[in-house]
């Protein structure tokens, strides 16, 4: 299984209701993601 297919599965409707079953059953087991902050160069302007 690819990684864009798993997250596609876990975002959808029914991915939510089976990550909310089984982190349930056993916490942590499917965490949640966490944005992060990518820098962004800026261009010098003339």
């Amino acid at each position: 299984m690819s990684l864009e297919l798993y997250y596609k599965l876990l975002n959808s409707t029914i991915g939510k209701k089976l990550k909310e079953i089984l982190n349930g059953l056993v916490p942590g087991l499917i965490p949640e993601p966490v944005p992060v902050r990518v820098p962004v160069q800026e261009r010098n302007r003339r």
